[in-house]
């Protein structure tokens, strides 16, 4: 929810705490399928008997199934490293450990990670880089089509960016 978004950066502009950016490689191919799934073989792959079909393992781009298989891998890694889950937002997680605070927010394979703690903000990201193909994207730049400018004074957001890219298409 953007409005979710909203209001974590009014809360890293009052508290002064880091905010930082991570993106998931490839992440609906870190889906595990709860169900059985099968599929046409690709047309490249030739077998001996006509007719066959895969079964699934993990789940693939395009299948109706990915986004929550997705989330729900995804999700896990958090909760297993002690965040709550928000139940008003399941994409807000929480952490709160004596003098840490940390706050996750998930939009797909997109994650913003902000706190009150550097050493602990960084510990989480390597946490997450060894369960999860991740890139480091350093302070947040841009989400949700939103530029994101860090002031001493506050933070400034643009969506000139975003609005150039439409017109661009049409």
């Amino acid at each position: 929810k953007l409005v979710t978004a909203r209001i974590i950066l009014v809360v890293v502009v009052a508290k002064g705490w880091a905010l930082h950016q991570m993106d998931v490689h490839n992440a609906f191919l870190h889906g595990e399928l709860q169900e059985e799934v099968f599929m046409k073989l690709p047309p490249e792959f030739r077998t001996a008997q006509p007719g066959m079909v895969c079964k699934l393992a993990k789940s693939l781009y395009g299948l109706k199934q990915a986004p929550c298989c997705w989330f729900a891998k995804l999700s896990s890694a958090p909760k297993h490293y002690g965040f709550l889950q928000s139940y008003s937002d399941y994409s807000l997680f929480t952490l709160i450990d004596k003098d840490v605070q940390l706050v996750v927010l998930v939009y797909v394979d997109d994650l913003i990670i902000c706190g009150n703690n550097s050493t602990s903000i960084q510990r989480f990201k390597d946490y997450l880089s060894q369960c999860f193909h991740m890139k480091d994207l350093g302070f947040l730049k841009y989400f949700l089509g939103v530029e994101v400018v860090r002031y001493r004074t506050g933070i400034f957001l643009c969506q000139r960016k975003y609005a150039l890219d439409i017109i661009s298409e049409v």
